[in-house]
């Protein structure tokens, strides 16, 4: 919960319209079924990512990425995503969902890249009528306990 902060800075930095909110982050971090990681650069908190999980479906969904613009370029990106992945496989999921603005090159080159393919697309999604591209990736299946 300390963290709430500075991942709101984010949030503030990296998206114009349909942010986050601070009780958004509280509930996710305390009360949601998912997980919230953040990535740490030197220590300090350099971006996050949140994935709900549903207990009817096997799906998790990526409802919120962001890395902080100072930190964007050496591959932590890439990292946080396969590591909300990992948190996704490991709890049953077969398979990661999100939405990404159309306009939002940059994300859809590092999800591409990690393997989402297109699957839909939701006409005037955002605040500023900007539609989202909804992109999927199927993931391996979790190993075996020993």
């Amino acid at each position: 919960m300390t963290d709430i902060p500075v991942l709101m800075v984010i949030e503030e930095l990296c998206f114009p319209t349909d942010r986050m909110t601070r009780r958004n982050f509280r509930y996710a971090i305390s009360q949601a079924k998912g997980v919230v990681l953040v990535a740490l650069v030197d220590g300090e908190v350099a971006g996050y990512g949140v994935v709900g999980f549903h207990a009817r479906t096997r799906i998790g969904r990526l409802t919120s990425f962001a890395l902080h613009p100072d930190h964007r370029g050496a591959g932590l990106g890439r990292r946080l995503l396969a590591a909300l992945e990992d948190a996704a496989t490991t709890h049953g999921c077969g398979s990661i969902r999100l939405e990404v603005r159309r306009d939002n090159a940059a994300a859809i080159g590092l999800y591409n890249g990690a393997g989402y393919a297109l699957f839909g697309v939701y006409l005037d999604y955002y605040e500023d009528d900007m539609a989202a591209l909804r992109l999927e990736k199927l993931l391996p299946p979790a190993p075996l306990a020993a």
